[in-house]
C-alpha cells in the first residue's frame, strides 16, 4: 500500500499523562483535599483547567474549548480514575477540520501539577507513571482498513478482512512501549444528510501510543520521571513516524 505516515497528515492529537497511586485517591474518602487541588489547577493553569465537577464518587476538571469555526468542544482535562489521575492535554481537534490548540509547555505543566499532587498526599507511592499520544492520521480517500492490512503477507487473508486492530508491545529495558494501530472514518464529504457513496468516504488510522515505565516496587523518583518524559518526546513523532512507514 502507497501510504506515507507523516506528521503534516495528523489530523487530531492527545496527549494524556497518566499517574498510578498506591493506595488510589478516591472522591469518597479525599474529597476535601482533592477539590482544593482542583480548584489549585484551575487557579494555575485556565488554559487547561476551567471548571472544576464533583459528585458523588467522582471528581473532574474540564475546559471548553474554543474553536476557530466558532464552534466549541468540551473535554475532560483532569479525570480521577480507578489507577490514579489523568491529565489531558490537546494539541490537534478534528471538529470537521484538524484545530491546532495552542498549549504550550505540556511536560512542564505536568510536572507542576504532579509535585503539587505529591505535596498535598505524602501518603501516596507513585510506582507508575506514563505518557500516551492518541494520534489520528487522515488517508483522505484511501480506504485505511487497506492500509492497515496491508501488513498481511496473503493477498486473500487481506480481502477477506473486515476491521483489524494491531496491538504491539516494544519495551526497551526499562520502559514499556505499547502501540495500537487500527482503520477509522475520519469523515463524510457533503452535509451529514448527504447520501454519500462509499467511493466518497474519507478515512484515517488511529495510532495510540503508550509509554511508562516498566514496573518498579517502591516509589518513582523525580529522576525516572524525568525520563518517561523524556522519552515519550524523542519518540513522537520521530521514531513513531520510522517505525509506521518501516525505516531504520
Amino acid at each position: 500500500m502507497n501510504y506515507q505516515f507523516d506528521k503534516e497528515k495528523v489530523s487530531q492529537h492527545i496527549v494524556k499523562y497518566g499517574v498510578d497511586t498506591r493506595p488510589p485517591m478516591l472522591p469518597e474518602q479525599d474529597r476535601a483535599k482533592l477539590q482544593d487541588y482542583g480548584n489549585w489547577l484551575v487557579e494555575q493553569f485556565p488554559e487547561v483547567f476551567e471548571t472544576l465537577l464533583v459528585g458523588p464518587h467522582e471528581l473532574r476538571v474540564q475546559r471548553t474549548f474554543l474553536l476557530p469555526n466558532a464552534k466549541r468542544v468540551e473535554l475532560p482535562t483532569f479525570v480521577l480514575t480507578n489507577r490514579g489521575p489523568v491529565f489531558t492535554f490537546p494539541e490537534r481537534l478534528y471538529i470537521d477540520r484538524p484545530h491546532e490548540l495552542d498549549i504550550a509547555d505540556k511536560d512542564k505543566i505536568f510536572r507542576r501539577a504532579f509535585d503539587e499532587l505529591r505535596a498535598r498526599f505524602p501518603d501516596r507511592v507513585v510506582p507508575r507513571v506514563g505518557v500516551v499520544h492518541e494520534i489520528v492520521f487522515d488517508t483522505g480517500f484511501i480506504n485505511s482498513l487497506d492500509i492497515v492490512a496491508s501488513t498481511l503477507k496473503n493477498d486473500v487473508w487481506r480481502q477477506r478482512a473486515k476491521n483489524i486492530r494491531i496491538l504491539l508491545e516494544t519495551p526497551t529495558d526499562d520502559k514499556n512501549v505499547n502501540i495500537e494501530i487500527r482503520p477509522t472514518y475520519l469523515q463524510r464529504t457533503g452535509t451529514p444528510n448527504d447520501n454519500v457513496p462509499p467511493e466518497d468516504m474519507k478515512f484515517g488510522v488511529i495510532v495510540n501510543v503508550d509509554i511508562n515505565n516498566r514496573q518498579v516496587a517502591g516509589d518513582l523518583t523525580k529522576a525516572e520521571i524525568s525520563d518517561v518524559l523524556a522519552f515519550a518526546s524523542d519518540y513522537i513523532p520521530d521514531e513513531l513516524i520510522k517505525f509506521l512507514n518501516n525505516e531504520e
